[in-house]
Parts: C-alpha cells; sequence; structure tokens
C-alpha cells in the first residue's frame, strides 16, 4: 500500500499549492512511487501538475528545497541507519510535503528509528525546561498529567511514537485518536479531506 495516494483521493476539484509541492516532493525524492500516484490522479489534476512543475514558482521551490535540505538517496536506504544518515534524514522530517513524500521509502526499522530519535530530543528538551521550572510550576505540571493519564481515550502523539499521522493510526488500531471514537480508513476518508496546508478539515466544510 503507498499511503501517499491518500492525500490526492478525496477530492475531484484542483490540487492545492500544498498536494502540488507534495507531488513535486515524491517525483524528486521517491520516484518509485511517482508513475503510481501521479496515475491516481484525475485528467484534470494530472494536466494542473504538468503546469506547476513547468512553472518557476516549482523550479524556486526546489532549488529552496534542495539548499535546506542534505542529500539523502531515498531509493537505497540501508536497512539500518548510521547516526549520520539518521540525522539527514529526520531533516526530512520538519515540513508536511516533505515528511509525506518520503514516508513510504522508509521501512518500519527506520520509522523506529527515527522515532527514538524525536522521543530523545523530546526528553532531552523536556529535561531541560523542568530544570527552569519552580516548584509551582512543577506541581501544576504533574496535576495536569495526573488528569491526563486519568483519562481513558487514547491520545494521538504525533511523531514521538508510531503511528506518525492520525489516519496510520487510523489504520491500526480503529480508533480516532483526536476524539477517541471507532473509526476506520474509508469512514474517514467519507467524512474528512486536507485543505492547503495538509491539515484535516471536515469534507463539507469548504476548504480555504
Amino acid at each position: 500500500m503507498i499511503f501517499a495516494i491518500d492525500y490526492f483521493t478525496h477530492k475531484d476539484d484542483e490540487l492545492s499549492n500544498f498536494k502540488l509541492k507534495l507531488l513535486l516532493n515524491i517525483e524528486d525524492l521517491n520516484n518509485a512511487i511517482f508513475n503510481e500516484v501521479f496515475n491516481s490522479l484525475k485528467p484534470h489534476q494530472k494536466g494542473q501538475y504538468l503546469v506547476y512543475k513547468a512553472s518557476e514558482e516549482a523550479q524556486k521551490y526546489q532549488r529552496e528545497r534542495n539548499k535546506t535540505l542534505p542529500y539523502v538517496d531515498f531509493s537505497n536506504l540501508p536497512e539500518v541507519l548510521d547516526d549520520n544518515l539518521l540525522q539527514k534524514v529526520m531533516k526530512y522530517q520538519k515540513d508536511g510535503e516533505v515528511r509525506r513524500a518520503v514516508f513510504d521509502a522508509l521501512s518500519e526499522d527506520h520509522k523506529t528509528q527515527i522515532s527514538q530519535l524525536e522521543n530523545k530530543k523530546y526528553e532531552e528538551e523536556k529535561a531541560k525546561r523542568r530544570a527552569l521550572m519552580t516548584e509551582e510550576e512543577k506541581r501544576r505540571e504533574k496535576e495536569w498529567w495526573d488528569k491526563y493519564d486519568a483519562d481513558p481515550k487514547p491520545r494521538f502523539m504525533g511523531n514521538l511514537f508510531e503511528p506518525a499521522t492520525v489516519y496510520e493510526y487510523i489504520l491500526k488500531y480503529g480508533v480516532d485518536p483526536r476524539n477517541g471514537n471507532p473509526e476506520t480508513g474509508e469512514s474517514f476518508q467519507k467524512k474528512y479531506t486536507y485543505n492547503s496546508n495538509g491539515e484535516i478539515i471536515p469534507r463539507e466544510k469548504k476548504e480555504e
């Protein structure tokens, strides 16, 4: 299953700027899946992408992206990422249109490595922050976490732990992590879509 296709199966109208960038990144960074993703588009969406790809806007975006991100050959990743390569791959996790473009190129072991490093960084930042907190702030924080832990509803922790997205969480657990309600991938797609920033919005809500 190619997860990237799901971002293009929700609407029949024009592709948002986010999705155009996502397609461009898939073609540039994860070309092995590009044809299958491209062929899932409607004819007018294919035409829209080809026009965008040839535009100065797209070329400027590519130049800025390539200047910011280190080179990584996502078509030939080793089974285990060494520290240097892992740090490079981590830089691709910051922006949604880049992160989602390379997601299908990563194995479960790669995603575990990324999650472990993100969790390590999170814990380090948390320790630094706590060192600067007053006793009163620590007490309030403990009260908040006690209340949080007592709530039986599942919580979505983003990229700190797998799954990395709401949709992946639903596919794995059959529950929407945002509200704890039972959900399937099919029912989620019928009710929600993505806006131009890649954020989940109800289908009946007009995309801004």
